[in-house]
């Protein structure tokens, strides 16, 4: 999976593959470095990584339920985290006049597309990551993954399996973290 990341100004982009020999690791390329992360613990807002044995501990601070900066041994720098597709579909979406939704005062994830429901993979009361898959989507015949573009505490699933959806229609309402 490629990752694009802009730290302090700096735009990198991290090809993170799943190490078959690790199941809680990662192998990730950034220009001709390779380093072994092993995910340690995942909170909300911090995450502990063995990055080539060593181990490293990164704090979040969040706006619009994104990663904005990371604090890394008391020193703070300014993040964006996204995948090359969600970039492009942000940017497709918001020329089309489609935005995401997402925020702390818009805490809803909302159909990218129009299509059909094939899939619901969390329920009221399930904790939601950014990122995470929780929609199957089929339009124009294809199947599609939705993520989800908030964080937080499922509050209410707005759609049933099978439904059909526009683009712009709440698909979820979730209590965000604090």
């Amino acid at each position: 999976m490629k990752i694009m990341t802009t730290v302090s100004g700096q735009t990198y982009e991290i090809d993170l593959n799943i190490d078959p020999d690790c199941e809680r690791c990662f192998i990730a390329r950034i220009d001709d470095h390779e380093a072994r992360l092993e995910l340690i613990e995942r909170k909300p807002a911090s995450l502990t990584l063995a990055i080539n044995n060593e181990i490293k501990f990164f704090e979040f601070v969040k706006e619009r339920a994104r990663i904005s900066e990371i604090v890394y041994r008391n020193r703070s720098y300014q993040a964006e985290l996204k995948s090359p597709q969600q970039e492009a579909l942000e940017n497709l979406l918001e020329e089309f006049g489609a935005g995401l939704g997402g925020s702390a005062s818009d805490p809803y994830m909302r159909a990218p597309m129009p299509g059909k429901i094939l899939g619901i993979s969390v329920k009221p009361g399930d904790q939601v990551e950014l990122g995470q898959v929780v929609f199957v989507l089929e339009a124009m015949k294809m199947e599609n993954e939705i993520s989800s573009t908030v964080e937080g505490t499922v509050k209410a699933i707005e759609v049933e399996l099978g439904a059909t959806v526009n683009t712009g229609d709440v698909l979820l309402e979730v209590e965000p973290h604090r």
